[in-house]
């Protein structure tokens, strides 16, 4: 298993080249660490490494043995079904195309509702002996222990800042916006990549001057603001402002009135993290509180 195009996680790596050479596989992962660092980017091309005969690695997007699954492509947009977990059972069910394996990968599962959960449950508890599924989250403390305890854990530390350099050099941001990114992304990789990749520092820049303004406000600004937010459209980019918001904020751990919101918004980010929860409810509540 050589030749990893992911950045980083070398002692993951090197565990999983173990165990394959072994062939020690769990037939169920889950992969845990903070959000966006790359964990399922990691995921993809370990599926495509472990299937792999002779040097021919798939490609993800080409390979009719990966399943991901992710809440935007639920009805709700908010949480991952029941519908889908069957749906997933159903494509574990059959052999593989190619390699010995097929797999699925379910995506911020935290965000499987609990009837997903136990749906599951079923799949976890009587494997199929060439399927491996993998489980990635930030938040696994919101999974149910009989899930947990049926997957291997590996946790994926954040990246030292020595790995993004070359990203960062290649960014033709200013020297300042470099920097900011840095202490921005907090050794998230898959963060860094995708605000690079896709232009998003325009985007950051929003959210950061946003969350600010908030707090100065009227409280029917705050409210207006929230209903934009939680808007059908726009209600899956929820999170991810969110995090920006709490990824700024933590750059401004000197000033006491950041380091008040964020202990808010850290309760406000679990909270819109759980699939029952009324986003819009929450958000309003730590508007309130700004």
């Amino acid at each position: 298993m050589e030749n990893w195009q992911t950045i980083g996680f070398e002692k993951q790596k090197k565990f999983f080249k173990q165990i394959k050479t072994n062939g020690n596989l769990a037939h169920a992962y889950l992969f845990t660490g903070q959000e966006m660092i790359g964990k399922k980017t990691f995921a993809i091309e370990l599926t495509s490494l472990i299937n792999r005969v002779g040097k021919e690695t798939k490609k993800f997007n080409n390979d009719p043995n990966i399943l991901v699954l992710t809440a935007n492509d639920s009805d709700s947009g908010k949480s991952i079904s029941v519908d889908q977990i069957r749906s997933a059972k159903s494509f574990l069910n059959l052999s593989p195309y190619s390699g010995a394996y097929k797999f699925l990968i379910v995506n911020d599962a935290h965000l499987m509702t609990v009837e997903s959960q136990n749906s599951l449950l079923k799949i976890l508890e009587e494997p199929s002996h060439s399927s491996i599924i993998f489980l990635i989250t930030a938040n696994p403390s919101l999974l149910l222990e009989t899930v947990v305890s049926r997957c291997q854990e590996i946790y994926f530390p954040t990246h030292s800042h020595e790995l993004f350099n070359d990203i960062l050099l290649k960014s033709k941001l200013s020297k300042n916006n470099q920097q900011f990114l840095l202490d921005f992304c907090g050794g998230r990789m898959g963060l860094l990549i995708n605000i690079v990749n896709e232009s998003l520092f325009p985007k950051i820049e929003s959210a950061s001057r946003m969350i600010m303004n908030l707090a100065h406000v009227s409280i029917n600004e705050r409210f207006s603001e929230a209903q934009k937010l939680t808007d059908e459209k726009k209600k899956s980019d929820l999170v991810d402002t969110v995090l920006y918001w709490i990824l700024y904020l933590r750059t401004r751990m000197e000033d006491s009135r950041a380091r008040k919101i964020l202990k808010n918004l850290l309760v406000l980010h679990e909270s819109i993290s759980r699939p029952q929860f009324n986003q819009r409810l929450a958000l309003e509540n730590f508007l309130v509180r700004l």
